[in-house]
């Protein structure tokens, strides 16, 4: 048999799976694009609300500014259910300013999400807050939670924000959220 006679005995689909692979393969491929592109595009949607947040606390007087940052972000970011700040005493957490669905806990213990934030002195993302060991449950809607800590005419503090969605804080959030604790 020639080798044009074997070319041409080859069906058009064994053609496409040789050149392009399976077909489950090539879904799987371009869902994988799908979602960094999904990704990226959320990204970026979350950086410009950040920056239309930044622009608009640059406006604020001095006076209430703790308020009204926390109103801002609390206002822009549609998924977040607690936005606010916690103060270190007698090796406790009590909530400082706040805009939340719910009463918030105060005082608090160290070893919670906030807690440990501040004695390990790093910001701590919690994708799923169910998976935190000692985490304290102030809102049982909460899903995931960001904390970083600050200090602030020799107080310590943690800003605190738990998201009603699972994975809901990133890189993109820690860099953010501290350009703004700058403005403090």
């Amino acid at each position: 048999m020639t080798l044009y006679r074997a070319l041409l005995d080859i069906s058009l689909p064994t053609i496409v799976v040789a050149v392009l692979g399976m077909p489950e393969t090539i879904i799987g491929f371009l869902e994988y694009l799908l979602f960094l592109n999904m990704n990226k595009t959320q990204s970026n949607a979350k950086e410009k609300k950040y920056q239309k947040s930044i622009r608009l606390i640059n406006t604020l007087d001095a006076k209430d500014k703790i308020d009204n940052i926390i109103k801002c972000l609390f206002e822009e970011f549609e998924d977040w259910i607690f936005c606010g700040f916690y103060i270190e005493k007698d090796n406790y957490l009590e909530i400082s300013n706040y805009l939340s669905d719910k009463i918030p806990c105060s005082p608090i213990q160290m070893n919670g999400v906030c807690g440990q934030s501040l004695l390990k002195n790093k910001t701590l993302i919690v994708a799923d807050v169910n998976k935190f060991t000692n985490h304290i449950v102030c809102d049982e809607n909460s899903k995931s939670e960001i904390a970083i800590p600050f200090i602030k005419n020799n107080k310590r503090y943690v800003l605190d924000i738990d998201s009603k969605n699972l994975d809901d804080f990133n890189q993109v959030d820690e860099k953010y959220l501290k350009k703004i604790l700058e403005k403090i």
